[in-house]
């Protein structure tokens, strides 16, 4: 009988509570969330609209701050942490992927999936490196299909193409973790498929764990484990 090897933790979150005001009225989304994810592995995140699931990502990302309990990076705890702080390890250890892809229209795509670096570093900075990083673009790029796009700008691409370019950019500093909300939900089913392939293959060769939001149950049941949020606590 072979044994399962038990995997460090990548994230954790203990007694997590966040709601949103709309005027007068205070709308709680997560009421007291427990998880854990997993070194390496491929988590699912799945619930009904306003269960909390895209919520719990942005915090987890570190884009939104909780009102109450603690978010852990390899048992390292985040969510106190400077804004400075937060951005570095945005910068650095965590790779965002969103439905919307967030392309800037006047940029080609290899411009789009360097901008993270240009952001991160400043202007002299990335020049110094621009060599360095346009080779890591375009090795990415070619990882998810694109070398023949490097010079597109967005309004010249498909919707899965924008996407894969976004699933470059978000690569590019080299994560440790990817956080990926809804990344097939504006696509069709074909694109969707091979933008999932994509994510998969990606994850094996950079070495990835992936937090994933979605409502699509056969992408969800892909994953070594699903996380399903109701009413903003997860379901035994």
């Amino acid at each position: 009988m072979k044994l399962k090897v038990a995997r460090p933790t990548a994230m954790s979150v203990a007694g997590l509570y966040k709601s949103y005001r709309k005027g007068k009225l205070e709308v709680p989304v997560l009421k007291g969330v427990d998880l854990s994810v997993d070194e390496g592995s491929f988590t699912a995140i799945v619930g009904q609209s306003g269960s909390g699931k895209s919520t719990l990502l942005h915090l987890m990302g570190t884009l939104d701050a909780p009102d109450a309990g603690e978010i852990n990076y390899r048992d390292q705890r985040i969510d106190h942490l400077p804004s400075k702080q937060l951005e570095k390890l945005r910068n650095t250890e965590f790779g965002l992927i969103f439905q919307f892809y967030h392309l800037l229209p006047e940029l080609t795509t290899l411009e789009n999936v360097l901008v993270p670096r240009m952001v991160q570093d400043g202007f002299f900075k990335y020049l110094r490196n621009k060599k360095q990083y346009t080779q890591r673009a375009t090795e990415l790029l070619e990882l998810v299909g694109l070398t023949h796009r490097l010079t597109h700008k967005p309004s010249e691409l498909s919707g899965g193409e924008m996407q894969r370019t976004a699933i470059a950019r978000s690569l590019i500093s080299n994560p440790s973790i990817l956080l990926a909300d809804e990344p097939t939900g504006n696509l069709d089913a074909e694109n969707g498929a091979e933008v999932m392939e994509t994510l998969h293959r990606l994850r094996e060769q950079e070495n990835l764990t992936l937090l994933m939001v979605t409502h699509d149950s056969e992408l969800a049941n892909k994953a070594d484990n699903v996380i399903h949020l109701v009413n903003g606590v997860v379901a035994d």
